[in-house]
């Protein structure tokens, strides 16, 4: 194959590359964005139909962060730049130093949501549960995305609740809404393509 051939065939596997990893900012482009977002860090999610950020709702004081959602039953945090990209130690250890009331593990899975291999911690906060309150159950959900990791927090809701296999698949089908729907802002598909390209030639040489 001749030099100029090689150069072209290069030049056709960039563009096709550069579409296939900007698709989705060119069907946002071209469409009319009428979903209400929240932002956090450097990223975006958008906030469902009938939910709200707590901070619409002057609830900042029930999530922890300041730009959760809620359906005012339970609530939604969200981290990127996370540490690492499926539950171990570290990330047990952050999370734990979120609940002023303890942190006892209920169980850990690893499921695939999305094509996206997602790490899954259940909790409990005791100091929650009593005569009082009975909500002190959460579940995290760590995973990578668009060159960065996630955390996703749902807490609180009850020990039935937890047991309710129609509620925990509920709580999984927003959660997967919700990580199709979160964007790097810092993120280029292009770039991250030659990128990993680039890593899986040098590594297969």
């Amino acid at each position: 194959m001749r030099r100029e051939d090689k150069l072209h065939g290069i030049i056709i596997i960039i563009i096709i590359i550069f579409i296939a990893a900007n698709i989705n900012g060119i069907n946002s482009f071209l469409s009319v964005k009428t979903d209400k977002t929240t932002d956090f860090g450097h990223s975006v999610t958008v906030v469902p139909q009938s939910w709200n950020t707590t901070e619409e709702l002057n609830q900042t004081n029930q999530s922890k962060t300041p730009h959760a959602i809620t359906n005012e039953y339970v609530y939604i945090d969200h981290w990127d730049d996370w540490p690492e990209d499926h539950i171990t130690s570290i990330s047990e250890a952050k999370f734990r130093a979120m609940e002023d009331g303890g942190y006892k593990v209920l169980k850990n899975e690893n499921s695939t949501i999305s094509g996206v291999t997602v790490s899954k911690q259940y909790f409990s906060n005791p100091s929650r549960d009593n005569e009082f309150i009975w909500s002190h159950v959460g579940v995290n959900y760590v995973f990578p995305k668009e060159d960065t990791n996630y955390a996703i927090q749902v807490h609180y809701f009850t020990s039935h609740d937890y047991n309710n296999t129609t509620f925990i698949k509920e709580v999984d089908d927003r959660i997967e809404d919700d990580m199709s729907n979160i964007h790097n802002n810092e993120y280029n598909g292009f770039f991250s393509g030659i990128y990993h390209i680039y890593e899986f030639i040098r590594n297969h040489i």
